[in-house]
């Protein structure tokens, strides 16, 4: 696999990719007039998207984001994911110091906080889709305790009310099983968007389902 793919792959399939386009419409003007580069990176300060100013002093992609000289100015904020608070990539404008402008740090910031809500928003209409499509699993329980999660293991729906906390800690290395401490072991199944989570009987024999991590970033997308 060539790097232009690797980087496609890593651009697809990561979480701040539904908005980029978002913030290229609300930054990349004002990059482009003021001959500046706006670039977006991961966690860890890889650069994903760019877009402007070419000739701007950063780092190749491959290395992340370095620090500017003298003569350069930058306003970058972070972004999170709005459903654990967990930063998820850096949106950063930057160009010359005497043609950048007093307000950019302010607009960049407000470009982020865009950013944050439209993804807070495709949540929110993945969690209804859950709920429409999967709620009959739930109730299908009958008196079983058990849950709808989103594929963070934010609780979406649970029977009865209140037995769990709103978030589950999903096992993230392979091979570990999900306990709920005095609750008891608890079975995952896979569902479209998120999980099933039921209680495991006394005695059924049930086999636990297992994540991996892969597994729970594939459902996180």
């Amino acid at each position: 696999m060539t790097s232009n793919s690797v980087e496609t792959d890593l651009r697809g399939a990561h979480p701040l990719a539904p908005a980029v386009p978002l913030l290229h419409d609300t930054l990349l003007g004002i990059a482009d007039e003021a001959t500046h580069t706006m670039i977006v990176t991961d966690e860890n300060g890889r650069i994903l998207w760019r877009d402007g100013e070419r000739e701007v002093p950063h780092a190749d992609g491959r290395t992340g984001l370095v620090g500017t000289l003298h003569a350069w100015t930058c306003a970058a904020a972070p972004i999170h994911e709005p459903e654990d608070g967990r930063l998820i990539g850096v949106v950063d404008v930057t160009g010359m110091g005497a043609t950048f402008h007093p307000t950019t740090l302010m607009l960049t910031a407000a470009a982020a906080r865009l950013a944050e809500n439209q993804l807070a928003t495709l949540a929110a209409a993945r969690d209804e889709r859950m709920r429409a499509r999967h709620l009959a699993r739930l109730v299908q329980l009958r008196d079983e305790p058990g849950a709808l999660l989103t594929p963070a293991g934010r609780v979406l729906a649970a029977q009865p009310l209140g037995w769990l906390p709103d978030r589950i800690d999903l096992p993230e290395p392979s091979g570990a099983a999900l306990c709920l401490g005095l609750l008891g072991e608890a079975v995952l199944e896979p569902l479209t968007e998120g999980w099933l989570l039921r209680l495991r009987r006394p005695g059924s024999g049930a086999r636990l389902t297992t994540l991996s991590r892969t597994d729970a970033t594939h459902r996180g997308h």
